[in-house]
């Protein structure tokens, strides 16, 4: 449990990510940013058009290449990539999102356990 709570406090914020056979980098957003996406797509559509188009707006504020933005905003990441391509770098980025902080939907057990290491 230490080392999960070292990777908490000190992890880092930035990983490698591989999108069509390219090695990038991904990296966990500030929480402003993700309120910030999730305020820009909360009246778009049905559903599955906000998730889409929040899910692009991630891709693009996530992943770099060379310290630079491998997208220029969420429309070049729809006119590039598949809504699977799209899913599964989100799907990625959530992945490792709760592995680097368990948050508040953490079963209590975990969180407790955390505390105590």
């Amino acid at each position: 449990m230490e080392e999960a709570l070292l990777t908490l406090l000190y992890g880092k914020r930035e990983r490698p990510f591989c999108l069509r056979g390219e090695t990038v980098t991904m990296t966990l957003l500030p929480a402003a940013q993700l309120l910030e996406l999730r305020a820009a797509c909360a009246g778009e559509g049905d559903a599955f058009v906000r998730a889409l188009r929040m899910g692009a707006d991630l891709v693009a504020r996530c992943l770099q290449k060379d310290g630079a933005p491998l997208f220029e905003n969420g429309r070049a990441v729809l006119e590039a990539l598949s809504a699977e391509e799209i899913n599964g770098a989100v799907a990625a980025y959530e992945a490792w999102s709760r592995e680097a902080d368990p948050g508040f939907d953490s079963a209590g057990e975990e969180i407790q356990a955390l505390k105590k290491d």
